[in-house]
């Protein structure tokens, strides 16, 4: 394997075949056999698996169009006037690590009774207990805004494909996956120690049978649409239709009722802060000026808009509920 710039030469364990990957990347993916492989260890067997496109560009920019429509401020003809223009997938690397971390009580040990079904660890003792499936994006190279703790469905995959190198933009995994490991068995590990604490007055003892799965890569369609002239992007998981980021056109008028909303905030904070004060000190003007800072970065933010013709959401994990009916 040989070094040029910021790319490196590999040559296929399975194939045998030379291309080019960038350097910085942990694994590589052959494009002609579609073997998956550890460049430092071009031997080690590597799991491979990929989550299926069941989201076509025309439904995703459907998807968005309607979610566009559903935003406040928005232009009202947004979903009759607005045209597609280009879409691209990207596939975007996630490790996959399965948490199987048990503290049992040390007098209790004897009695430990270990079954294996599959790949899962069943004990019959007091302690401590976590087992869950961990999927965390694999690169920190990304041309497309993800939140960093988006939820990836851990079970619905299937082994990769390597046609995919050819459909869309196969990003490389960077990140080392035995570093990233042990980052996230920690919060696991923190809490099955509380609970065995707890539980084990004597003491414990920690097993973790944890295990890195593999390597898997998810879709998303990055699509550009036109209204009035103007391109906007939105980021779509292209296997369950979640709209993960959203540009969108503002109305004049959206803009300008944002604007008296954030005024209104401003003033309405002031005058309860101002009565507050003057109940308990008989100083209003304290109130007056305490309710106007807390509502001054709404109107700021809102006066912001005011100029701008471009709304723009994000996807924040704790608001899933949203998507229940697609995820």
């Amino acid at each position: 394997m040989s070094q040029k710039g910021t790319y490196k030469q590999v040559r296929c364990p399975y194939c045998s075949a030379e291309y080019r990957v960038p350097a910085t990347v942990t694994y590589a993916t052959c494009p002609y056999c579609g073997t998956t492989f550890k460049l430092a260890n071009p031997e080690e067997k590597i799991e491979h698996y990929l989550f299926k496109t069941i989201i076509d560009k025309n439904q995703a920019y459907r998807l968005a169009r309607g979610f566009a429509a559903q935003q406040i401020g928005v232009a009202e003809d947004v979903e009759e006037n607005s045209s597609f223009s280009k879409a691209k997938i990207y596939y975007v690397p996630i490790y996959i690590y399965e948490i199987n971390i048990l503290a049992p009580c040390k007098e209790e040990l004897e009695e430990l009774k270990k079954e294996k079904e599959g790949n899962e660890l069943k004990l019959s003792i007091h302690g401590g207990e976590e087992v869950e499936y961990k999927l965390v994006i694999a690169t920190d190279d990304l041309p497309i805004p993800i939140p960093p703790d988006y939820y990836f469905p851990a079970r619905a995959r299937i082994y990769f494909k390597p046609t995919i190198l050819k459909n869309g933009v196969y990003l490389q995994p960077t990140k080392d996956p035995m570093k990233v490991f042990e980052e996230v068995k920690q919060p696991s590990l923190k809490k099955a120690v509380e609970e065995a604490k707890i539980s084990c007055p004597r003491g414990y003892e920690v097993i973790d049978e944890s295990k890195y799965v593999g390597i898997a890569h998810y879709p998303f369609w990055d699509i550009t649409y036109t209204y009035q002239g103007k391109e906007y992007r939105t980021i779509v998981d292209a296997a369950d239709g979640t709209i993960v980021y959203l540009e969108y056109p503002l109305s004049w008028k959206g803009r300008v009722v944002n604007f008296a909303g954030g005024l209104g905030t401003l003033i309405g904070s002031s005058i309860i802060g101002g009565i507050i004060t003057y109940e308990f000190m008989q100083i209003p003007t304290y109130g007056l000026a305490g309710g106007a800072i807390v509502a001054l970065p709404a109107l700021l933010y809102t006066a912001y808009r005011l100029f701008r013709f471009k709304g723009i959401y994000k996807f924040k994990p704790g608001e899933e509920a949203i998507f229940l009916p697609v995820r």
